[in-house]
C-alpha cells in the first residue's frame, strides 16, 4: 500500500513507518506543503531500482569511482596536490604543450 504523509507526521511516526515498510512492504511518500520529498519503500524493492539510472547519473558515478581510495594515514593536502599535478600534466597534454 502507498500512501502520503506530510514531514511532521512521518517524523512522529518513523519506527512505525520503517516497521511498515520492512514488514509489511509498504511505500510511504513524505511529503511538505504538498510536494513530495521522499520515498520509503522496502530495500529488496529498491535493489531492483539501483540499475534504473540516467546517462547522466552514470557518467558522475563513473567519476566518483574514478576518484582515488583514501587511507587513513594518507595526507588530505598531498593527495590533492597529486590531483591537481596529474590534471596540469592531462590538460597540457589535450592543448600541445
Amino acid at each position: 500500500m502507498e500512501r502520503i504523509l506530510d514531514v511532521t507526521s512521518a517524523r512522529r511516526q518513523f519506527g512505525t513507518l520503517l516497521d511498515e515498510v520492512f514488514h509489511k512492504g509498504d511505500t510511504v511518500i513524505i511529503a511538505r506543503k504538498g510536494k513530495a520529498l521522499a520515498r520509503l519503500v522496502p530495500l529488496e524493492l529498491r535493489k531492483s531500482h539501483d540499475t534504473d539510472v540516467s546517462p547522466r547519473q552514470s557518467e558522475l558515478l563513473k567519476k566518483l569511482h574514478s576518484l582515488p581510495a583514501l587511507a587513513m594515514e594518507q595526507d588530505p593536502v598531498e593527495v590533492l596536490r597529486n590531483l591537481r599535478e596529474q590534471k596540469r600534466i592531462k590538460g597540457g597534454s589535450e592543448y600541445g604543450r
